[in-house]
This record gives C-alpha cells, sequence and structure tokens, in this order.
C-alpha cells in the first residue's frame, strides 16, 4: 500500500492551474511519466483530484466494483440547470429505474429498423450540396445528428433550424463548462451565476425541448413514449421534470459524441489520405447506391475507422467517479468522496497499452475486439456504460458509407484547437470541401 504518485506543482495552487491552462496536454505528460498507476493532483482548495492511469483499476472502478462508486457532483450551478437528473447524472435507485425503462429504445430489435432512417436523413443533407461546396463541417453534423437522434429516440421530426439551435447552443454550453484556471480554483462554496451567454443556450434548448414534447405522438417504443407509459402507471416513481430532463439529455448526450465521432474521423482520414482510399475501396466495393442495413456485416474497415477514431481524439476524453467510503484501489487507499477522473484521453493513447500511438492506423483492430481491450473504453463499462453505444456504432459506420458512396469530405485544416469540456469539442469551426466521388 503507497500514496499516490504526486507531479511537482506551484505554492497554493498545486497542480490546479497547470492542468486547467492545458488540461489535454497536462494528461499527456503525467500519463508519459507516470504511466500506470494513480496520480494525485493537487489543487488551491479541497482534495485535488486522483487520475487513474492503470487500466485494470479503470476496470475496477467501473466494473468490478462498480457498487462502491458513483458519479460525483461536477459544476451543479452548471449542470443542474442543464440536464437535471436526466440518465447522464441521475444515481441510485432512480438511475436504475430509468435504465429499465429506457432500454428498450436501444434493444437491437429496435436498431433493425434504424438503417434507413440513418441513410434517409444523410441523403437528404448531401441532397443540398453542391461540387466544392465548403462549410463548417462539425455545425453540418451537428445538425444531422440532432435530426436523427430526434426521429429515433424521441419520434419527432425536428426542422432544421431547431437542430441548428441546438448545435449552436451545445457550442455556448462546452465553452462554459470547459476547464478552466478560474473554475478549479475557485472554492466549491462560492457559487457565481452562470455566464450570460451559457443561460441563453438553456432557454434555447428548452424551447426546443417544449416543442419536441409539443410534437410527439405517443404510443411507440421511443424514449418519450416509454417514458409517459412508465409515468402514467407510477406517477410518484419520476419527478416532474422528467420528460424535460430527458429530453434534453437525449438532445445533448444523443447527438454531440456521434457529430464529434464523424468529424474526426473525416479530419483524421483527410489527414491520412491511404487510409480514406481505403475507405472508398471498401464502400465502392460493398454498397450499391445508398447502405443497408444488410451491408453493416461488410463493412469491416468502416468499422475499425470509427474504433480508431474514438481512440485517437475520443469525444468524451474522461470519466468521473468517487467512492462512498474509503477504499483500496490496487495498491492505494483513496478517501471516501475523493474525486477520480478515469482519462480516456491519456489512456487511449499511452505507449504502455499501444504500439505507435500517435498513429491512425484503423488496421491495428482487423483482428482485435475493442471489448477485450482494456485500455480501451470509448463509452465507458459497466452498468453505466453508454446507453446508446451500440447505436453511436451503427450511425457512426450507415453516416460515413452514405458519404464516401457519392462524395469526399476534405477537412482542409491540418488541427484541429479543442477544449476539454463535458465532451472534447472543436473551438474553431472546421472548414471542409466537398467533391463528387
Amino acid at each position: 500500500m503507497h500514496a499516490p504518485h504526486s507531479p511537482p506543482g506551484d505554492p497554493v495552487v498545486g497542480n490546479a492551474l497547470r492542468f486547467a491552462r492545458a488540461p489535454l496536454d497536462y494528461l499527456d505528460a503525467i500519463g508519459d511519466a507516470y504511466a500506470d498507476g494513480i496520480v494525485h493532483l493537487s489543487g488551491a482548495v479541497g482534495p485535488g483530484i486522483y487520475v487513474v492511469l492503470d487500466p485494470g483499476l479503470v476496470q475496477r472502478v467501473l466494473v468490478d466494483d462498480h457498487g462502491r462508486y458513483r458519479k460525483p457532483g461536477f459544476r451543479p450551478e452548471l449542470v443542474d440547470p442543464l440536464v437535471g437528473e436526466g440518465l447522464l447524472t441521475s444515481g441510485g435507485d432512480h438511475w436504475r429505474r430509468q435504465r429499465t425503462t429506457l432500454q428498450p429504445a436501444f434493444f437491437t430489435s429496435r436498431l433493425r429498423g434504424f438503417g434507413d432512417t440513418i441513410v434517409d436523413f444523410t441523403r437528404a443533407t448531401t441532397a443540398g450540396w453542391t461540387d466544392g461546396d465548403e462549410f463548417d463541417l462539425y455545425r453540418e453534423l451537428g445538425v444531422l445528428t440532432v435530426r436523427i437522434i430526434s426521429r429515433l429516440l424521441l419520434g419527432v421530426d425536428l426542422s432544421r433550424a431547431d437542430a441548428a439551435a441546438v448545435g449552436d447552443a451545445m457550442l455556448d454550453v462546452g465553452e462554459g463548462l470547459a476547464v478552466s484556471p478560474g473554475g478549479v480554483v475557485r472554492p466549491p462554496w462560492l457559487q457565481t451565476p452562470p455566464p450570460r451567454e451559457y443561460q441563453q443556450a438553456i432557454r434555447e434548448l428548452e424551447d426546443v425541448t417544449a416543442r419536441v414534447v409539443a410534437m410527439h405522438e405517443p404510443g411507440g417504443d421511443d424514449v418519450l413514449s416509454l417514458l409517459e407509459r412508465a409515468i402514467a402507471d407510477d406517477p410518484d416513481a419520476f419527478p416532474a421534470d422528467e420528460l424535460r430532463d430527458q429530453v434534453m439529455t437525449m438532445l445533448l448526450a444523443g447527438h454531440e459524441t456521434t457529430a464529434l465521432t464523424l468529424t474526426y474521423a473525416l479530419s483524421l482520414l483527410s489527414w491520412n489520405p491511404a487510409a480514406r482510399a481505403t475507405l472508398h475501396d471498401e464502400v465502392d466495393a460493398v454498397v450499391d447506391g445508398a447502405p443497408r442495413w444488410e451491408d453493416l456485416a461488410a463493412l469491416d474497415y468502416t468499422e475499425q475507422v470509427i474504433h480508431e477514431t474514438l481512440r485517437v481524439l475520443p469525444p468524451v476524453w474522461a470519466l468521473f467517479r468517487e467512492p462512498l467510503a474509503d477504499v483500496r484501489l490496487g495498491d492505494y487507499r483513496l478517501p471516501a468522496g475523493a474525486p477520480l477522473m478515469l482519462p480516456q484521453w491519456a489512456i487511449h493513447r499511452s505507449p504502455r497499452h499501444w504500439d505507435a500511438p500517435d498513429e491512425f492506423d484503423p488496421g491495428r483492430w482487423a483482428e482485435t475486439k475493442p471489448a477485450e481491450v482494456p485500455a480501451y473504453f470509448p463509452f465507458g463499462a459497466g452498468p453505466r456504460a453508454c446507453i446508446g453505444r451500440q447505436l453511436a456504432i451503427v450511425e457512426s459506420k450507415l453516416i460515413l458509407a452514405t458519404l464516401f458512396a457519392d462524395w469526399d469530405v476534405e477537412v482542409t485544416v491540418d488541427d484541429l484547437p479543442r477544449r476539454a469540456a463535458i465532451t472534447m469539442q472543436p473551438t474553431e469551426a472546421v472548414p471542409a470541401v466537398v467533391r463528387r466521388h
């Protein structure tokens, strides 16, 4: 039993400012310096944060001993007004009730019926393109994935304007929730009002949410229908804001990670022409016109591209937990309530676990099953793994195959500045040009 590693810090603020100024770079640095194990980053106030860099210990927290940990409250003054007690943030019996209620919306048997919808929405988007068009790829994909998720999970056809409003609001949300020097040195008891732009973004999201609920027709197997039936059967089991919180959660979490995955995939393919050519060859060989559900099994390289993207540029850059009581985690003893960071960013890219980790190499997944790699957990693991992980892979494969059947998409910058918020977002527009294939 020994204490976690403690990197050198600064007087008073410890490691807080070094981490906050460049979180992803700092995680790279401590990942290289300390490799496996746990690193304690001290802060200006409070217990600091414990960064778990050993994939085996991550497995212990998320899977083997999951009942001994919970999700911590993260920036409640910002997150609570955003998603309330939605599936991402709720805990205990409430979370279990939500998960059980919503799980049928994500059954594989239901996913089979999603293929045509995903392809149709994608082709409707590309129908507005002309050869040589240039646009912000992240925004374009955000509008597309919001509309897809609204149809598949919420049972409504959201307008392009409403979908764009969701995407634009998410950028303001991401800026408000980004790791920042001010955020890490402010005492937890010092609550400040959310920035005006953040409050306005929530109002815009709530307006869209209200329209979704008003447009929805009950009786299906979508998230809203399942919730409405569960609430009708047991009104006291759910809070008054349940519908609002879950719609907000699905609009944000349901589209954001897929839009980011596709943005990063198309960027990495632009920077790696051989991989892009291989993907084009596969789509040309498999897809006749537009992809179908039956084509998914043959789109092997397409799926490898997605998994390699999630490894190199994981949209979810870290997960967070805290022990309910004092725990022994490997050779370390951690106090109750100690904030734990489980960083996909550092572990997915560590030379301890990957050959040539900085290289974008989809072929590394040709003989490797992602579920069998402890150092790869883009959707989390255990009971609280992302409920929509299978849908995210299917949706990403079908969108990529639809795009590559008719188009070549090239990101025209050679780097994407990013920020660490709830997700890892680009901080600037992602310029891309499209050409007929």
